[in-house]
């Protein structure tokens, strides 16, 4: 007598209730994104307006002090004469002001007094490096040297004097002059000692630098083919 054998019932989902599931899926996900999604943009928000810091801070740095050796003979110990220079020479090729970071050694320092770069070999960060934000113009005999171990982006900076207009100011038409801001006419970005005023304001453009070549920046770079900065900072330097 043949035993009748009870049929097996294949387990799984129905379309209806796959349906149902998807649906819960993306009602979750729609409320995840509505919820995190503007803490991620605050995020990345907050990075670029510390990044922006820094290199305002770093510029800003700079531009009020001289580094040991040729540059003190260069400027007569006056740091300002530093500032109104860079200022009016930071849109002429060959002399583009650049904000980065590199690696350097501990305890040995250059001419200049900046502490010599450290060998990529070098891996442990804090024990066999650390990393200091620098600012060089593309002159500077020492810029190639720290671009070998560059870390990160490099930046760098057009810099237009601030002149009154009205009861506010507006950026100069003109790059490379340093006038009286009150008075505009005669150009003092050669003789910075008759400069009228305590101060020097001026807006610093910062862009990124699309590579860190040192031949590039030496043979192919122009900063006038440069037109839309990142972001840009209203700056004084004082005497």
């Amino acid at each position: 007598m043949n035993t009748l054998r009870p049929c097996r019932v294949a387990k799984g989902f129905t379309l209806a209730e796959t349906v149902i599931a998807l649906g819960i899926l993306v009602v979750l996900i729609t409320g995840f994104m509505a919820v995190f999604g503007p803490a991620a943009r605050t995020i990345k928000k907050t990075l670029s307006t510390d990044e922006a810091s820094r290199l305002q801070a770093t510029l800003e740095w700079e531009m009020s002090v001289l580094r040991e050796g040729p540059e003190k003979q260069r400027y007569q110990n006056d740091p300002f004469r530093k500032a109104l220079e860079w200022i009016s020479q930071s849109e002429d090729q060959g002399q583009t002001v650049l904000i980065y970071k590199y690696r350097a050694q501990q305890g040995s320092t250059r001419t200049d007094g900046t502490l010599e770069p450290a060998a990529r070999e070098l891996g442990i960060a804090g024990d066999d490096f650390i990393i200091r934000p620098m600012v060089r113009r593309i002159s500077d005999p020492l810029l190639e040297e720290d671009l070998e171990v560059v870390e990160g982006r490099v930046f760098f900076v057009k810099m237009r004097q601030l002149i009154y207009e009205g009861e506010g100011l507006r950026v100069s038409d003109e790059p490379g002059v340093i006038v009286d801001p009150s008075d505009p006419g005669e150009d003092f970005a050669q003789n910075p000692d008759s400069y009228p005023e305590a101060v020097v304001l001026f807006e610093a453009e910062y862009y990124n630098l699309p590579t860190t070549s040192f031949q590039f920046l030496t043979n192919a770079f122009d900063p006038e083919d440069f037109t839309r900065p990142i972001f840009a900072r209203n700056l004084a330097v004082r005497r």
